[in-house]
């Protein structure tokens, strides 16, 4: 039907509510309530609810149309305003995913006010969501920041600190994304997804990587070169739906890169872009990326590499703030090598850091956690052992939860993904990252973490049969176990521990890890 007659036409408006399921991308998910004012429900962080509003009486580009919808929860006590995106067919949709129990309400606005576009068959639609707690006990929600740590809550809404470490694997980003080339992400299937987190598990990781650049625009192209799209793309974005729900459903986290360099055989970059970085088709984009993968759990961005050729901080800061604007569910951003106030991560360049360059960095901005952004992928350079990789993935986390960028280069794996897994273990499935640890190495002859009431230790040396401890302001006796971090996860049982000084003899020599105290996990 021709936009000519659609405005003849008698207004045909239907809302629908869908799930977005971590399968299928969410304009194929299966639709469960079909009225108009419906109520909803949910459980916290999965599934997220979308909405469908049909509209054939809309004028101009169909992107540039803005239209809110605020969400309030019952109790007053949390509010997230989000905005429709573009579906296709003269559809718009909108989003949400319970993050507080109980019972919210939501509101649609679209009266040219508050920066919205006029548009009455978008305004004034009313709905309400009950939320649960989830009854999936390894359910996670938004990776967040606390202070200088990374973290999460569980099923029922539980915060705890993680040990966030983003891996690359070029087997699997060939598989999914491909993208040292020009294949189409709506080629991706759940299959080639779970591949990827396949090959992530094995090595002992939460997070998948890859770089969309000019695909957010045209499916296939990588550099601005390759097309000149100015709309977002809406196979690429469906693709991101299903890739960023399964990597959700399956307990890991995306991290994207937005964009690439920009050096003259790759043009990955919004430079090339009408308007240029930040400018109008670079804001569209960006809206719709907030829109529509927004209120999706699951992903982290950063802006992409190598960013000192060719944008500023300014620049990158402008875009985190815009982004964080129009999104009603916070996401991580951060850029290679900038800390503008606006990035909720500082990261960091260059490869190869040391322990000191991590605590340095975390007393540097102790109110944002840190991550070194470069690639310290095993077998990329000749010091990139796998030994170098477990003590420094140790060291971040001793160091009070720095993060790097991990990986395999050159479509290799670890010889030894156990010691990966053995430290994600310890760490994330035992939940022994207290959010209010800090550094207590005059507690030891090694490296320590300890909580400021002298309950919760963790204990790291390397190279050793013995560790010293110091537990004197412990109050009362707690469980211990030591883990020899260079061989698959198993526990010794060492406690309990009474308050006081205690050299612990290890079987044989290694990398050992202690922790004293009652962890969740």
């Amino acid at each position: 039907m021709s936009h000519q007659i659609a405005m003849k036409c008698v207004l045909v408006l239907c809302l629908t509510v869908s799930v977005v399921s971590s399968a299928l991308a969410a304009d194929s998910a299966k639709q469960i309530v079909p009225a108009e004012f419906g109520e909803s429900t949910a459980t916290m962080w999965s599934p997220t609810l979308e909405w469908t509003l049909k509209n054939p009486s809309h004028e101009g580009n169909p992107f540039d149309l803005v239209a809110k919808v605020t969400f309030t929860h019952a109790s007053g006590k949390e509010t997230r305003v989000t905005e429709m995106f573009y579906a296709g067919d003269d559809a718009w949709k909108f989003r949400f995913t319970g993050t507080r129990k109980g019972t919210w309400t939501f509101v649609t606005q679209a009266d040219g006010k508050d920066g919205t576009t006029k548009d009455p068959d978008l305004h004034g639609r009313k709905g309400t969501i009950t939320v649960r707690p989830n009854p999936d006990a390894n359910a996670t929600g938004f990776l967040i920041a606390v202070g200088n740590k990374f973290a999460t809550h569980d099923g029922e809404g539980r915060l705890r600190g993680v040990s966030y470490h983003v891996y690359q694997n070029d087997k699997g980003a060939q598989a999914v994304f491909n993208w040292k080339t020009t294949k189409k992400l709506s080629d991706a299937t759940q299959e080639d997804v779970d591949l990827y987190l396949d090959l992530a598990e094995r090595a002992g990781f939460d997070s998948i990587f890859d770089t969309v650049a000019h695909r957010w625009l045209k499916d296939g192209a990588i550099g601005h070169d390759q097309h000149d799209s100015v709309n977002p793309d809406l196979a690429t974005f469906a693709a991101l739906d299903m890739i960023i729900t399964r990597t959700h459903a399956r307990g890991k986290i995306v991290h994207l890169w937005a964009w690439g360099d920009n050096a003259r055989h790759r043009r990955w970059t919004p430079v090339g872009l009408p308007g240029g970085i930040n400018g109008k088709v670079d804001r569209r984009l960006q809206r719709y990326i907030a829109a529509r993968l927004g209120p999706l759990p699951g992903w982290t961005m950063g802006y992409g590499f190598d960013l000192h050729e060719w944008t500023t901080e300014e620049q990158v800061g402008a875009w985190a703030q815009y982004m964080h604007e129009h999104m009603g569910w916070r996401h991580l951003l951060m850029a290679r090598a900038r800390s503008h106030a606006a990035l909720d991560v500082v990261s960091h360049a260059h490869c190869g850091h040391s322990y000191e360059d991590a605590v340095k960095n975390l007393k540097s901005d102790p109110k944002r956690p840190h991550h070194f952004g470069e690639r310290d992928c095993y077998g990329r350079s000749g010091y990139h052992t796998m030994d170098w990789t477990r003590r420094h993935l140790w060291r971040y986390t001793m160091a009070g939860g720095h993060s790097g960028h991990w990986g395999t280069w050159g479509n290799k794996e670890y010889p030894n993904p156990e010691q990966p897994k053995t430290h994600r273990t310890f760490w994330n499935r035992k939940q022994r990252l207290k959010l209010d640890m800090a550094r207590a190495n005059d507690l030891t002859d090694g490296f320590a973490l300890a909580t400021p009431d002298q309950e919760h230790f963790v204990f790291y040396k390397e190279d050793t049969e013995s560790i010293t401890m110091d537990l004197s302001d412990m109050d009362g006796s707690q469980p211990a176990i030591a883990v020899d971090t260079t061989r698959e996860y198993r526990e010794i049982d060492i406690g309990p521990l009474k308050p006081g000084k205690h050299t612990w003899k290890a079987p044989h020599k290694s990398d050992w890890a202690i922790a004293v105290g009652k962890f969740p996990g």
